[in-house]
């Protein structure tokens, strides 16, 4: 009895002692990996946002610079992002005053707003316009500006690289986000560092920091690039593009099985003298063995020529890389042939099918960019305030009115014969045709109605 309880005795020490050493190297383990800052407070948010952390930083900052990459050297990614910068911030995309619900600006304060904005346009000209804005917010998936006041003449910006923007070893939760502890979507301030040794620079208060960001919730504190869905389709479109064209080269090359009669001592004697031997022509000198285009071959009865080429099944990978292509098309919101400017694989009426969800995407996304610049707006106008050129209650009375390219246009004459019609039969009434063309109705009946009297 005695011994039995001394061998359970030491079993229990032997255990104890290898999970005491287990730790150890576990602990080990851990140290050796370098000091990791853990914030004390992880921050429990309250109910009015969670703070979900999203992707890690990480791998956000993989998907920028894989982004980054493929816009510049992938012709199909810089297609969709040339695309979204036409039809959402191309030429047409402008910002004008206009009177807010149940006030009555003067004709005088609406120019002043425009002239404002103008004078920042001028003096930002280098530094800030719509399309780069929307660009870094697509391909980066967030788009830093800062505003910079000064004491006379129009603000100035800059934009800031989401790499500067990032957590300290102070605080690593925040993401460069500086937020209320009980509500994550309320920012107070940006954390600046150098994107180099992580060294915190400054706190940018939120007021001065405007920032787009896409593709997350809005409890989320960055964004993921407009790319992140496409990624690897491109990458696996470029593989099957190289692998097909190293099949065109394997087939184009001259694949010459020679077969010799005789003796193995012939043949031996057959390919020295061949290997050895040399041939001038246009292009050079070179041994006989290799062929140049037009090369004339002379054997004699004893020797057989045959030319093999490889069978490389062209016509069925062209659909697997079709396939890619439209898994690129569905990840990037846009129909096949703005993803390869091909239309030739539809008619026209499946093409103008395809091209319905592209328009509501294009439609969405300058919704998307008036909201967001909307307060830089706001910005501009209440800076002029301050310095006296506006009136202080500016933005009680006027509100930003936001025009962009115009998405469609197909047969002018005959959608507006079309209308006419309507608007004969009593279906449609000229306000709403006015309406259609992009018009004020109003603005456009006060114009007719003085034009003879101008002509009289």
């Amino acid at each position: 009895m005695w011994g039995y309880l001394r061998d359970k005795w030491r079993s229990v020490q032997l255990h104890a002692r290898y999970q005491r050493l287990v730790q150890e190297q576990v602990l080990g383990l851990i140290e050796t990996r370098g000091p990791e800052p853990v914030a004390e407070d992880p921050g429990q948010w309250s109910l009015l946002g969670s703070g979900k952390p999203g992707l890690p930083e990480s791998e956000r900052l993989d998907l920028r610079t894989q982004a980054r990459l493929l816009v510049q050297k992938n012709p199909y990614a810089r297609n969709v992002l040339r695309l979204l910068e036409v039809y959402v911030a191309g030429p047409g995309m402008q910002v004008t005053a206009a009177a807010r619900s149940g006030t009555t600006p003067s004709d005088a304060l609406l120019q002043d707003c425009a002239r404002v904005w103008e004078r920042f346009l001028q003096l930002n000209r280098k530094h800030f316009s719509y399309v780069e804005t929307a660009r870094r917010t697509w391909r980066d998936g967030e788009c830093f500006l800062r505003l910079f006041p000064r004491p006379a003449g129009p603000p100035a910006v800059r934009y800031v690289d989401p790499e500067m923007v990032a957590a300290t070893p102070d605080a690593p939760d925040t993401q460069g986000l500086i937020c209320d502890p009980d509500d994550v979507e309320t920012v107070w301030a940006y954390q600046l560092v150098d994107p180099v040794s992580g060294e915190a620079l400054e706190q940018v208060d939120a007021a001065e920091m405007l920032h787009l960001r896409i593709n997350v919730d809005t409890n989320e504190r960055r964004g993921v690039s407009l790319f992140a869905s496409v990624l690897d389709g491109l990458a696996c479109f470029e593989k099957w593009l190289e692998t097909e064209l190293q099949a065109r080269k394997l087939q184009a090359s001259i694949v010459l099985w020679r077969k010799v009669q005789g003796a193995p001592s012939q043949v031996a004697a057959v390919a020295d003298q061949l290997r050895s031997s040399t041939v001038s022509d246009p292009w050079g000198t070179s041994r006989r063995e290799r062929y140049r285009p037009g090369t004339i071959l002379t054997t004699s009865q004893g020797t057989d020529l045959q030319f093999l080429s490889p069978n490389t099944n062209f016509g069925d990978a062209v659909p697997l890389g079709r396939l890619v292509l439209l898994g690129i098309a569905a990840g990037a919101g846009v129909p096949e042939y703005m993803v390869t400017s091909d239309a030739s694989n539809a008619n026209f009426a499946s093409t103008m099918v395809a091209e319905g969800p592209a328009v509501k995407l294009f439609e969405s996304e300058q919704q998307f960019l008036a909201h967001e610049l909307e307060p830089l707006w706001n910005w501009v106008l209440q800076d002029a305030a301050r310095r006296g050129e506006l009136p202080g209650d500016v933005l009680e009375q006027v509100r930003a009115k936001w025009t962009f390219p115009q998405l469609i246009s197909r047969d002018r004459s005959r959608e507006r014969q079309a209308d006419a019609q309507l608007v004969g039969a009593g279906i449609l009434s000229r306000s709403e045709v006015a309406r259609r063309d992009g018009v004020d109705p109003g603005v456009m009946f006060d114009e007719i109605q003085r034009e003879p009297k101008a002509a009289g």
